[in-house]
């Protein structure tokens, strides 16, 4: 299998050979660009018409693509509508596309992202969408995930999708806010057939990395990356001697000619450009885009050496590649040479897995091994939990995540002590912000099966996610059998303490355990007043990333504790805290870039140092990375900061720089109202007691400026229920309170 930036769980490949792209005749596309629509809320662009045509065009040129007119379908602005875009794959490919053909699929325009963690979705907009609400989307958009569930649906051998769909924001007049690509955008755009029984390869290429934007460029009449695309096929990306393009190496070229055309951008510009094309492949061979008949000009362009990505369920299980134990965890290990592969995982409780990989120049491999529950050396034993997991972990790996999580249940109601189940259950429940029902399916598995330093770092983290934000939304904790000393517990404030009573017991269980001392960390921090458990709990994140160094989530351990307890610093010390905080979440996003948690935390970070670009970068790459995020409140918190740093530099522009600002800072507003209508009051409070208050309290709307300061919001609420009692004795006495010139004394004080 071969996968680069991996967003799906998928068994690997073996077969050998190259994808080839057979003969043109068997090809058939469906080329969307939307440059104008018809609501002029939406912002027009100026090339994706032009670069979908361009595209078209070099398909079927008799000299490149060759592919027959009748085999492609360009959809350019007014017939780039919903129906039209949402027809093609019943009307148009279905009939058409026979087994063993190839889909080739390029979608250019704006797309957006609604939503947080495993609820999130993205939309192609259309020419006809008629806003940008989330029923205005559901209704007028196109849904991406329908619409990769749809081609998944089709017997074809190859398919390739260029994804050009985040380029200006939207929004007229919100240029300086930009349109940056979402995972949902990545997890959305992949076609993996159920059940193919057939040989299969799907690449897709985006135009740019996560929290990143598309450019155009004028003087390329197109989008950069199509238009290095476009080059790519016509000139030097061709070395195969029968003029084959392969997407690996088209791969190659594109993304350097991309990263290289920004580097230059941003030199001579007036702002930073970063852009850096992405690519996703699930396939075990070379995959061809077309074979040219044109002689090519330019040199050819060699392949990257092959890169072995090795992840694991349960994480940390020990990897062997070709006999040579690697390490555990997330392995990344770049290879000598191409060839054949064998990768080898085991773990205690676990029956061992191996999968073949054959290491193709110019891809990188990923192998995702789901240990099976068993014994150490023998076969999976045949029961029906083990079949409904197998089936669960298949609705998970599909995204639906209801099935899914219906499926453990069943396990568990079949097998009380299968703890896999719970543990998969718990991680999907957190990841959709069901905090309570995360809690009580961990109470019981502790109830039901003997604990380890791992079933207990994982219910402490459970009671520390719950200390932080609350019970979520889902079942509110329904059905808890309990666990001997835990509980589920009624509220945050109850639940801080049995966090750290489940830590304790986790590093009782493993000392030498870098997720259980993590896990201590944060009980600590979600039990901690005024400071005092700042040693204890920076003692036990340090000691995670001693054991572990190679975990991301223990750096980041250790960066959101010295930025935590940095509250209770001042001045040039506060300062020296944040600039320490932000070295060990640095060191967290360079072992996996795609982390939320980090990107949020170093927005804070730079927030409080007043370095207002980074912030702004680093809370969009944040929102950007919205499906790792389970909490809608902290999405539309970061929305807010931003919106508050957008009009602190409008205070500091002129003319049209000005308007620009205020229009970006309008349009986050906007977008935390979007994203949490009901709990907007809430993540301006968040950002208040992280410390943000006095940098933002006189740069948000009017309304919101007192939940920025929690002692006074405090205050308030006190003399709220002054008032409204004060108001109830003079209905009750028909005014005579007032009269008298009494009032009822408030017992806090001024």
């Amino acid at each position: 299998m071969i996968r680069i930036k991996p967003t799906f769980l998928v068994a690997a490949m073996t077969c050998c050979g190259l994808a080839q792209a057979g003969h043109a005749e068997d090809t058939w596309a469906v080329l969307v660009g939307v440059s104008k629509y018809q609501n002029p809320q939406i912002n027009s662009l100026n090339f994706p018409a032009s670069d979908a045509t361009s595209i078209g065009e070099t398909l079927t040129d008799p000299q490149l693509g060759n592919i027959p007119a009748d085999h492609v379908h360009l959809l350019t602005n007014t017939y780039a509508t919903k129906a039209n875009i949402d027809k093609q794959i019943d009307t148009f490919l279905k009939p058409n596309v026979k087994q063993g053909d190839n889909v080739i699929i390029f979608l250019a325009g704006h797309g957006v992202a609604k939503g947080v963690g495993t609820e999130a979705k993205s939309f192609l907009l259309p020419s006809d969408v008629r806003g940008l609400t989330t029923a205005a989307l559901e209704q007028s958009a196109v849904d991406l995930m329908k619409f990769s569930d749809g081609l998944s649906q089709l017997p074809a051998a190859q398919f390739t999708i260029f994804v050009d769909a985040c380029r200006e924001d939207p929004t007229p007049g919100r240029g300086v806010k930009g349109n940056t690509r979402s995972d949902v955008l990545s997890r959305s755009v992949q076609v993996i057939p159920e059940g193919a029984d057939h040989d299969f390869s799907s690449v897709t290429f985006y135009a740019c990395g996560v929290g990143q934007r598309a450019f155009e460029d004028p003087k390329f009449q197109h989008g950069v990356f199509t238009h290095w695309i476009l080059d790519g096929i016509r000139t030097a990306a061709v070395p195969r001697e029968d003029g084959s393009i392969d997407m690996g190496i088209l791969k190659d070229y594109v993304k350097k000619q991309v990263t290289d055309w920004a580097k230059k951008t941003s030199s001579t510009g007036d702002f930073e450009v970063e852009q850096t094309p992405d690519f996703v492949a699930y396939t075990s061979k070379p995959v061809i885009l077309m074979k040219v008949k044109r002689p090519v000009t330019g040199a050819a362009v060699t392949a990257d050496p092959p890169r072995l990505i090795v992840s694991t369920y349960p994480e940390g299980a020990q990897v062997e590649v070709n006999g040579k134990k690697v390490g555990a965890g997330t392995i990344e290990e770049a290879l000598d040479k191409p060839g054949d592969y064998t990768i080898k995982a085991e773990a205690p409780g676990y029956a061992p897995v191996e999968r073949s990989v054959k290491a193709i120049e110019g891809y990188d491999h990923e192998v995702i091994l789901r240990l099976q529950p068993g014994g150490d050396t023998g076969a999976v034993t045949a029961s029906p939990a083990n079949d409904f997991y197998q089936k669960a972990q298949d609705a998970e790996t599909r995204q639906e995540w209801d099935m899914a999580e219906a499926g453990y249940n069943l396990v568990i109601q079949g097998d009380t002590k299968f703890a896999p189940a719970y543990e998969r259950l718990a991680d999907l429940q957190l990841r959709r912000g069901h905090n309570q029902d995360a809690v009580t399916t961990l109470v019981n598995m502790v109830g039901q099966v003997t604990p380890d330093a791992h079933m207990y770092s994982l219910l402490a983290q459970a009671y520390s996610t719950f200390a932080d934000k609350g019970p979520g939304e889902g079942n509110a904790g329904q059905n808890a059998a309990g666990g001997g000393a835990f509980s589920v517990p009624a509220n945050q404030a109850a639940a801080g303490p049995l966090a750290l009573r489940a830590a304790q017991e986790a590093v009782r269980a493993g000392p030498n355990s870098a997720e259980a001392q993590r896990a201590l960390g944060f009980a600590l921090v979600a039990t901690d007043t005024a400071g005092n458990n700042k040693s204890a709990a920076l003692v036990a994140f340090n000691k995670a990333v001693l054991l572990d160094d190679k975990d991301a989530a223990n750096h980041y351990g250790v960066g959101y504790g010295i930025r935590f307890f940095s509250q209770y610093s001042k001045g040039d010390a506060q300062k020296a805290d944040l600039q320490r905080a932000v070295t060990y979440l640095k060191q967290a996003l360079a072992l996996r870039p795609d982390y939320y948690e980090p990107h949020r935390e170093l927005a804070y970070c730079y927030h409080m140092l007043d370095n207002t670009d980074a912030a702004l970068k680093e809370y969009d790459v944040a929102n950007a990375h919205r499906g790792g995020a389970s909490d809608k409140d902290e999405v539309a918190a970061n929305d807010v900061a931003m919106s508050g740093l957008h009009q602190q530099k409008a205070q500091q522009s002129t003319g049209a720089k000005k308007q620009q600002e205020m229009a970006a800072s309008n349009g986050y507003m906007d977008d935390a109202k979007e994203t949490s209508p009901k709990g907007l009051e809430k993540a301006i409070k968040m950002l208040g007691m992280i410390g943000l208050g006095s940098r933002l309290t006189d740069v948000i709307p009017a309304q919101y400026r007192q939940l920025m300061n929690p002692k006074q919001a405090a205050q308030n609420q006190v003399n709220d229920v002054v008032n409204r009692a004060n108001n109830a004795a003079n209905k009750a006495t028909g005014g005579l309170s007032g009269k008298l010139g009494g009032k009822f004394p408030n017992p806090f004080g001024h």
